[in-house]
């Protein structure tokens, strides 16, 4: 074979291109292929239902009624919201109980630190930790339920063994003032196990030369705390904190087990009141828009976490 035959054998540049565009262009079909079952689901089980919400926000849609009479009344649903008292008891109950997630915080540092040594039992105590955690929802709101019963409840017991007086014990879940604290210490006590676990493996990240160091330099075990662990435990902390506002301003399924948002509307939140503005009063269209203000509140906190992210990010 001479020269010029061998010349007209090889692909030139220009079928070269071609064939990566064919190869390139059958990657991207193969790759939609692949991910094309859960577009379909997302866009049926997400998608529709964010644009059918927002849709419906505006209209006066009742559940019993269908779609039958359905009218656009535009902004009607969110001028409501002004006035709306159980909306206002709502929002405030949920404001408290964003204290949950810094009190657990703090708590599940200061224990993932202690456990993080070389003690006996460690892997037990990690495991009882993070069991109500993992816990039925259920079991855990009949449990405390029985723990906070005001006159044969095991808490108030051992409060009127200390001295006590009978008459002055909290009623706790059926006390308008005790109730949102009876659900703080459950919230706590449940979500503990979860951080703690967190900041344990964000602890084994921490090189062991930055406390050896500390030794030398004479640092105790409080200095060594708050000048090196919580430092850099900071990225783990600022991840807990915005996951943690997040669930507390979307939770309504334990509360509405465990209060039913009572006494009245003392332990009301925000993702209860949507629920029963739905499926207890049939104000469906009202129950979209209040669940686009949760979007949005939850949306600021993610906005705030996207603001912030370098500032709490490790080096």
């Amino acid at each position: 074979m001479n020269k010029s035959q061998m010349a007209a054998t090889l692909p030139t540049p220009a079928k070269k291109v071609s064939s990566m565009r064919s190869a390139k262009k059958m990657e991207n079909v193969w790759g939609y292929v692949f991910i094309l079952p859960n577009l379909i689901g997302f866009s049926v089980f997400t998608l529709f239902g964010i644009v059918f919400s927002l849709v419906m926000s505006f209209t006066d849609w009742n559940l019993l009624k269908g779609f039958d009479d359905l009218t656009f009344v535009g902004l009607n649903n969110f001028k409501a919201m002004i006035g709306d008292i159980y909306l206002k008891a709502s929002l405030r109950n949920n404001l408290i109980l964003l204290l949950v997630v810094p009190i657990s915080l703090v708590l599940a540092s200061v224990l993932a630190s202690v456990l993080n040594r070389s003690i006996f039992g460690k892997a037990g105590a990690r495991a009882l930790y993070f069991l109500p955690y993992v816990t039925n929802m259920v079991a855990i709101a009949t449990v405390w339920q029985a723990l906070y019963h005001a006159t044969k409840g095991p808490i108030n017991a051992f409060l009127i063994s200390l001295g006590v007086p009978s008459d002055s014990v909290p009623k706790w879940l059926n006390s308008s003032d005790w109730v949102l604290i009876g659900i703080m210490i459950i919230l706590v006590w449940q979500n503990l196990g979860y951080y703690m676990l967190m900041y344990s493996a964000a602890l084994q990240s921490i090189p062991e030369s930055y406390y050896e160091a500390a030794d030398i330099d004479g640092a105790g075990p409080v200095t060594k705390y708050f000048k090196i662990t919580l430092p850099l435990l900071s990225p783990t902390t600022f991840l807990l904190t915005i996951l943690g506002f997040i669930g507390s301003l979307q939770m309504w399924s334990f509360v509405q087990i465990i209060t039913n948002g009572g006494p009245g509307t003392a332990s009301y939140t925000l993702g209860l009141y949507i629920y029963r503005s739905a499926f207890e009063t049939y104000r469906a269209s009202y129950a979209c828009a209040l669940s686009w203000l949760l979007c949005f509140i939850v949306f600021i906190f993610t906005l705030i976490r996207w603001r912030t992210q370098g500032k709490w990010s490790a080096d």
